[in-house]
């Protein structure tokens, strides 16, 4: 059954409702729901210049017989009523009186506080994104150049690595980078990969107390630590995702050589980076490829950059069908690689993505689901996500800092793009965050 109008003055606990009108014009972090708290009830039948709705099939059936709730009046209700009034009665100066301090923390506010945070987001994902594009569009030719052992290539990479340096001296930056890493959408794979290891890589560099010039040349071998696949033919790389252990064996071993073969024709090529090239596939107990290296045989810039490239390969494995999302593949490496991979380097991996990565989609306790934007590393279980309601306007974008809202409203579990419908999927995407909120509609008309 759909939606039908309804009365504030008929609505119940156990009612699902809806909505009608701008998500600056009621306190709810979302425009529909089910009614499950008096207090909820009350502002709901206080809520002026709004359009109500209930859904009956989604509706608790007692709900339907039972009569209004008794009255039992809260001493924090009208102070809760009040204090989430639009924010167009507030006084904007710079000398606020106590009283009006109070209201900092009310929902609505908060909204909007929310919200304009979210456009700042915006705009340091758009400088990153062209960036980051950038970054993919040279590194092409960079790698022809070392590929034919020109030069050129090594400067061009290590250009690019100072850029990458810079970027993630800002928070927000590295926030956004981080949103951008999350989500495979260029058919580039093989940059993608060496872009996102060797940028994930400086940041766990920098969280581990590496010198800026000891993570430019970790960084560089990161760019190239697979670039002996270029050996192969293209179809023997597609095949990857689907080698049998013997084949995949040889490949491991096989390609690191042939990368450190390439980049000696490069003059001046750091030796550390080299090494990082030759060890990526060791692992700590001797069990890794080519030449079975133990923990102290192994360089530490090594270490950092197998952690991230098995990262980045369990979240983009070849076959789709395959692919961990983010939470999987940190606790896969927390949990299973205690053995092979540097425990100080994982530990500093998930802080750095937090427990719930920018670019994870998740299923909320209201129902509702949506994708993470960014950490707070303050709390890494409640981050920013973008929600997707069905009863929302596309031009108003739902967005919540979990770490301000009521610790009832939680993540339930992370969940796979497959596993959602086309739109949803669509609306969610990583990259359609730098579309929201076009310049003409700033956040001050929604509480005009």
């Amino acid at each position: 059954m759909p939606f039908v109008p309804i009365e504030s003055n008929a609505l119940r606990l156990g009612l699902f409702i809806k909505i009608e009108g701008s998500w600056f014009s009621h306190p709810f972090p979302t425009n529909s729901f089910k009614i499950t708290d008096s207090k909820d009830l009350e502002i709901l039948k206080s809520l002026k210049s709004i359009k109500l709705f209930v859904d009956f099939d989604r509706s608790d059936p007692e709900a339907f017989t039972l009569s209004d709730p008794p009255e039992s009046p809260s001493k924090e209700l009208p102070e809760r009523i009040a204090a989430e009034k639009s924010l167009v009665e507030m006084e904007n100066n710079a000398s606020t009186p106590p009283e009006a301090e109070e209201l900092v923390t009310n929902p609505m506010q908060r909204k909007v506080a929310q919200r304009e945070a979210f456009q700042v987001y915006q705009s340091h994902l758009q400088q990153v994104e062209n960036q980051f594009q950038e970054v993919l569009q040279e590194s092409k030719q960079m790698f022809q150049d070392v590929v034919a052992g020109r030069p050129r290539g090594l400067r061009t990479a290590q250009k690019i690595v100072v850029n990458l340096l810079d970027l993630l001296d800002g928070a927000d930056n590295s926030r956004a980078l981080l949103n951008l890493i999350g989500s495979n959408e260029t058919s580039e794979e093989f940059f993608f990969h060496a872009t996102n290891v060797s940028s994930l890589s400086m940041m766990v560099g920098l969280d581990l107390g590496l010198s800026r010039q000891e993570n430019e040349k970790m960084a560089l071998g990161a760019f190239f630590h697979d670039i002996g696949e270029l050996k192969y033919p293209a179809e023997t790389l597609l095949r990857k995702g689907m080698m049998g252990q013997g084949e995949l064996k040889t490949f491991l071993r096989t390609h690191p050589q042939y990368g450190v073969e390439m980049v000696d024709k490069i003059p001046n090529f750091p030796y550390e980076a080299v090494e990082v090239i030759r060890q990526h596939h060791e692992r700590l107990n001797g069990s890794g490829q080519p030449s079975g290296k133990k923990d102290p045989q192994i360089s530490t810039f090594a270490k950092i950059v197998m952690v991230v490239d098995l990262y980045d390969e369990l979240c983009h494995h070849p076959d789709p069908a395959r692919s961990l999302i983010p939470s999987e593949a940190l606790s896969y490496l927390y949990v299973k690689c205690r053995q092979t991979l540097w425990h100080d380097a994982i530990v500093s991996l998930i802080k750095q993505l937090g427990v719930y990565p920018p670019g994870s989609l998740v299923h909320l306790s209201n129902q509702k689901t949506g994708i993470v934007t960014s950490v707070n590393f303050e709390n890494r279980l409640r981050p920013i996500i973008l929600v997707y309601d069905e009863h929302s306007s596309t031009e108003e974008p739902i967005v919540l800092n979990l770490a301000e809202e009521d610790d009832s409203l939680l993540i339930t579990e992370t969940i796979r793009p497959g596993d959602l419908t086309p739109k949803i999927r669509e609306c969610l995407n990583p990259r359609r965050l730098i579309s929201y909120f076009p310049s003409n509609t700033p956040v001050e008309s929604y509480v005009a």
